[in-house]
């Protein structure tokens, strides 16, 4: 089953989403696999989102005469990797996974998961997380940043936009700026 197939905004797909996850998920008394199934379809929609948002940063970027991660990556690789990063980090219990843009990051209880993401990172060379200790997080770059080090997780939430991704919550949200 397409879950996803006719929403059209994120609004739709956050709204199907918390419909699907009160109906399917296996606390409530759904079945595990509807579920893993509705998060590997939610997370290919929001993948496909953030491509899209780059797209359009991209254009407003170059209606700047500047440029954007867009000229230099291959979007729709992109978008593959940041799919499997949220689907593999979807499994980590209590951790929270978050997509911020073009990255994935990783919070809540990840010390109990340190030897499973570097499990990930080293038969996942290209789709690796690396732990920033600054922000008290783990992250994977879709695209790699330049000059947002001193940005906050708050900062990056208003200038991006958010959707998490948890296992024991299944909740979904955006905060735009």
């Amino acid at each position: 089953m397409q879950y996803f197939k006719e929403c059209t905004t994120h609004e739709e797909a956050k709204k199907l989403y918390r419909e699907l996850v009160k109906e399917h998920h296996p606390d409530a008394g759904g079945d595990l696999r509807t579920m893993q199934e509705i998060n590997a379809q939610y997370a290919k929609f929001q993948a496909g989102a953030a491509k899209e948002n780059a797209y359009t940063r991209q254009r407003e970027a170059h209606a700047q005469n500047k440029k954007s991660a867009a000229d230099f990556h291959s979007m729709d690789e992109v978008e593959k990797k940041i799919e499997q990063a949220i689907l593999f980090a979807v499994g980590l219990s209590g951790v929270d996974v978050e997509l911020m843009g073009l990255w994935v990051w990783l919070s809540g209880n990840t010390k109990e998961h340190k030897e499973t993401i570097k499990a990930w990172n080293t038969a996942n060379p290209e789709i690796k997380f690396r732990w920033l200790h600054n922000k008290k997080a783990w992250a994977f770059a879709g695209v790699p940043s330049f000059g947002r080090k001193g940005s906050t997780l708050d900062e990056i939430r208003d200038t991006y936009g958010s959707t998490s991704f948890t296992k024991e919550r299944t909740t979904a949200g955006a905060h735009h700026a």
